[in-house]
This record gives structure tokens, C-alpha cells and sequence, in this order.
């Protein structure tokens, strides 16, 4: 009788899309889908993946709806900016008839929070802040608008500072090309697209639509910014105000807005779409104020300053944000099938889906601190293998620390995380610290470890060679000298493993001559 073998889809419980993908939770929605964190086991990353509503495509015609959603992905796989979100891939689902789009996914905020966040009342944020993520939109604008698209939905919420500062424009699932080609046909008749609160006149009136109405949208968005309030109140005369009504002068919500700030907000809000400036203009106007070194108090990690002040550093490392618990904790059963599910995705090499697994465990064990230390070990153990060396660092000295209080000091597993933590420190060039580490370790390990345990060799040759590289010589000779004689005694004088010894000797010859 055959037996058939679980697919790994069935293993993760998680669905599928295109034989590929799959799909974790959603994390967003819009006007033509939803968009969920997903995970290709191809490239072993993850990834965002965009799906199209069903009952978008039930109200509508389908094939409308299919073009206009693939015109999406044309459109935003054609712009080359770093202010967009990269596209991936593309396609329809063979088994569902559903079409995806997989995009990068970002790590973040939408500036709509961000701008929930700040205390305009009594700690507004900097002036920098604000030009700072308008400037990067408008560089990102200024881009499209040359190869003839506009977004039409420009908001906070379509708007995301990812770690590191950088702004993405999101969801050009709206954008209409402006050379005639499809744009006015494959949007439904009596379609009023964007959203009321920063919809230009010419969009509010159902015209022709440029370039410009992007930038009076950006310029909604950098009055509510500056003061945490919209140009106009969100109810029904909306439209009418955009069309008709002056915008409440900026600086009598925030008297402290420099004059040529006010003025370019003015003249991004005019009604006439001639009137305004384009979206490099904005830019260039804008550049003198961003460059102010920590303009962003609420995340720091956020900072849309950082571009233009620390243009080629890394991005800075987000502090971990505590998942609180629920309820009840993870059930010891469950705990171990995820620890059967991660080590079957480990084994397969998928690294990046089984250490969120054991991550998202990892918080959901959080009042059984013994249960999470060991799933925490597990993840520490993946992460190793992916060569994810510094987040194993961390979970293995966390772990080690939790064990170590409820087991004592020389639990095996405190010892085994002490030796990966001592592991990782040496691959990660760390070489003074994780030479003490080793050292300390190998008595401690001696008592405890099995008589033919081969990490305790191990441990002895990381120590000699921890000894090379911090250029203690002589003790790294001796170290070599002792272990080789043993090899020699076990394995004869012509095995590889004494071969493998000669070979570091030979190497230290070169430079302690």
C-alpha cells in the first residue's frame, strides 16, 4: 500500500498560492485587494503577497477588474525607484483562479500612525519630520510623473517609513497612464477614484487628471503634518471645499511654520492645477529644512531624516517590541508540533518561515517561562543554521539566561547555549570575546559532556584557533601540538584528521616564524 507524504503546505497549515507562496496573515487592505505576509521557499525570504478581493471581482466585470489589477503590477514593476516597494512576481492562481501580485515586504509604519503618535497639542513634532517625509514623496513623485503615471491616491496611509527613514509610496493599483492608452477605459463608468480628504478640485470634479493632483494631495499631506489636521473637515462638503473654499492658513494651528513652508503649501493647494508647482519643485523648496539629526522622537528607528543626514549608513536596529501575552499560553502539545514543523522547514532549508514560527511561539509561551526558554533555544538553533549569527547570539543568551535560573549552571542545555552564543561570536569575528567564552566553557563542559561528545574537541580547536587570530602565538602552537598528538594516537599519523592539524601548524609557521 502507498503512502502518501504530507506537502509542506499541509505540514505548515498555511495556504498556497501559485504552487509557491504562502500565505501567513493579512496585513492590509484596499480599493482592489488584500494584502497578506507571505513566504517564498524558493528564495527562503519573505515577502508581501497582494490577492484580488472576490467581491470586487463579483460586482464588476471580471476582465476589467483583471486587467486593471495587472496593469498594477506593470505599472509599479516599470518604476525603478527606491520609493516604491520592489515587485517580484506576478500571476493568476491555476488551482483558484485568483490574481496575486508578491511585492517586498516592508518593516515599519504607515504615516498615518506615525502621525496618530505625535502630541501636536503640546510637543509637536519637528518641522524637519514632516519636510523630511514630504521631500522623499516628492522624489518619488517627481520619477513617475516623468514616465507619464500618477499615483491619484496620495495619503498617510498609502504613505511608509520603513527602518532606516526611507518613505515608500504604496499601491499604485489606481495609477492611470497618461498616454490614452487604457487609463480612461478601464476605469468604471461614474468612478470617482481617491480619497475625499485629499482629493484635488479637478479629481472632485471628475476632470481630466495630472500630475498636479498629486501634488495638491501631498500638499494635504504636509498641512496635517504640520499640525495634525486635515485642510479640510471629513464630512459631507468635503469636495465642495476643495473646490471652493481657501485652506485655513497653516501657521494658526502652528504658529512656528517658517513662511516659505507656508507658502509652498499655499501654492501646492491652489485650486487652479497650473498653479502649482511640480513635484521636483516641492522637493528643491522642501531640502533646506529635512536635515536635522533626530526629527523623529516618537520611533527613532523611523527617522525620514536619516536619508539626508546619514545617507549611506546601515539602517539603525529596532528595539524588539514585546508581544503581549494572551490569555492562555501555548499548550506543551502544540509547542512541539511547532518544533517538529520548524525542524522539518529548517531541514528543507527554509529558514526565514521556521524561525517566525518559533518567534510567534516564542510570545505565545511567554508565562511559561521554562517553555518558552527551549522554544527560544529552537529558534536560536535555526537561526543559526541560516547564518542568522547575530539574532542567534541574542536568543541563545537569552535562553541560556532563563535556563540557567531555573536548571542551575551546568544544565546541558545552558552549556549548549553558551557554546553557540561562544559559536557565533567567532563566525562573527568577535574573536577577544568568544576565545573567553570558549575558555570559560571547557571545564564547565568537561564535567558535563559525554566521553566521546565531539564538540568537546571542538571547543579545544576554537581555542587554538581563537589563539592565532588574536596572535597569541606560542599558546595557539602548543594548543595545536597537544591536539594533533592525540589525533595521531587515534588516528594514525597519515589521517586526515592529522592532516587537517598540520595544516593550521603550517599556516601559523607563515607568521611565527
Amino acid at each position: 500500500m502507498a503512502v502518501r507524504l504530507k506537502t509542506m503546505t499541509e505540514l505548515t497549515g498555511v495556504r498556497l498560492i501559485a504552487d509557491r507562496y504562502r500565505l501567513h496573515q493579512p496585513i492590509g487592505q484596499g480599493g482592489m485587494g488584500e494584502v497578506w505576509i507571505g513566504y517564498d521557499p524558493v528564495l527562503d525570504r519573505r515577502v508581501a503577497v497582494k490577492l484580488m478581493k472576490e467581491p470586487y471581482v463579483l460586482t464588476g466585470d471580471r476582465e476589467t477588474a483583471r486587467k486593471r489589477f495587472l496593469r498594477e503590477v506593470k505599472t509599479a514593476a516599470s518604476l525603478n525607484c527606491g520609493g516604491i516597494p520592489a515587485v517580484h512576481d506576478a500571476g493568476e492562481d491555476r488551482n483558484t483562479g485568483q490574481l496575486y501580485v508578491v511585492m517586498q515586504l516592508l518593516t515599519g509604519a504607515e504615516v498615518h500612525d506615525l502621525i496618530g503618535e505625535q502630541d501636536y497639542r503640546d510637543d509637536p513634532p519637528p518641522i524637519a519630520w514632516a519636510a523630511a517625509i514630504v521631500a522623499q514623496v516628492a522624489a518619488t513623485l517627481a520619477e513617475v510623473h516623468r514616465v507619464s503615471v500618477v499615483h491619484r491616491d496620495i495619503k498617510p496611509r498609502n504613505l511608509y517609513v520603513t527602518n532606516g527613514g526611507v518613505v515608500k509610496v504604496l499601491d499604485f493599483g489606481i495609477a492611470a497612464l497618461l498616454d490614452g492608452r487604457d487609463g480612461a477605459r478601464l476605469t468604471m463608468a461614474g468612478q470617482t477614484i481617491g480619497t475625499p480628504s485629499y482629493m484635488s478640485p479637478e479629481q472632485c470634479l471628475s476632470s481630466g487628471l495630472g500630475p498636479a493632483a498629486d501634488v495638491y494631495a501631498l500638499g494635504c499631506v504636509l498641512y496635517e503634518l504640520l499640525t495634525g489636521e486635515l485642510v479640510f473637515k471629513a464630512d459631507a462638503s468635503v469636495k465642495y471645499n476643495h473646490v471652493h473654499a481657501p485652506p485655513p492658513p497653516v501657521t494658526t494651528l502652528r504658529p512656528g511654520v517658517p513662511s516659505p513652508i507656508e507658502a509652498l503649501i499655499l501654492r501646492m493647494l491652489a485650486k487652479n492645477a497650473d498653479d502649482r508647482p511640480d513635484a521636483e519643485s516641492v522637493y528643491e523648496a522642501l531640502l533646506p529644512y529635512v536635515k536635522a539629526v533626530g526629527a523623529q522622537a516618537v520611533r527613532p528607528e523611523l527617522d525620514p531624516t536619516r536619508p539626508f543626514t546619514r545617507p549611506m549608513a546601515a539602517s539603525p536596529r529596532r528595539k524588539p517590541t514585546p508581544t503581549p501575552a494572551s490569555g492562555e499560553t501555548l499548550p506543551v502539545e502544540e509547542a512541539d508540533e511547532i518544533r517538529e514543523r520548524a525542524a522539518l522547514l529548517a531541514e528543507a532549508e527554509q529558514f526565514a518561515e521556521a524561525s517566525d514560527l518559533l518567534a510567534e511561539a516564542v510570545d505565545r509561551a511567554e508565562k511559561d517561562r521554562g517553555l518558552a526558554a527551549d522554544l527560544r533555544l529552537a529558534l536560536a538553533g535555526v537561526l543559526f543554521a541560516g547564518g542568522s549569527y547575530r539574532r542567534a547570539l541574542s536568543e541563545f543568551e537569552a535562553a541560556g539566561t532563563v535556563l540557567a535560573e531555573l536548571y542551575g549552571d551546568d544544565d546541558a542545555d545552558v552549556l549548549q547555549c553558551r557554546y553557540y552564543a561562544a559559536s557565533c561570536r567567532s563566525l562573527l569575528g568577535e574573536d577577544t570575546v568568544a576565545l573567553a567564552a570558549f575558555q570559560n566553557l571547557l571545564p564547565e563542559w568537561r564535567l558535563s559532556a559525554d566521553e566521546d561528545d565531539p564538540r568537546t574537541e571542538e571547543i579545544r580547536l576554537q581555542i587554538a584557533v581563537l589563539l592565532a587570530r588574536t596572535r597569541c602565538f606560542p599558546e595557539a602552537r602548543s594548543a595545536f601540538e597537544v591536539i594533533r598528538e592525540e589525533r595521531a594516537v587515534r588516528f594514525g599519523e597519515s589521517s586526515p584528521e592529522v592532516a587537517e592539524i598540520d595544516g593550521y601548524l603550517a599556516r601559523l609557521d607563515q607568521y611565527d616564524g
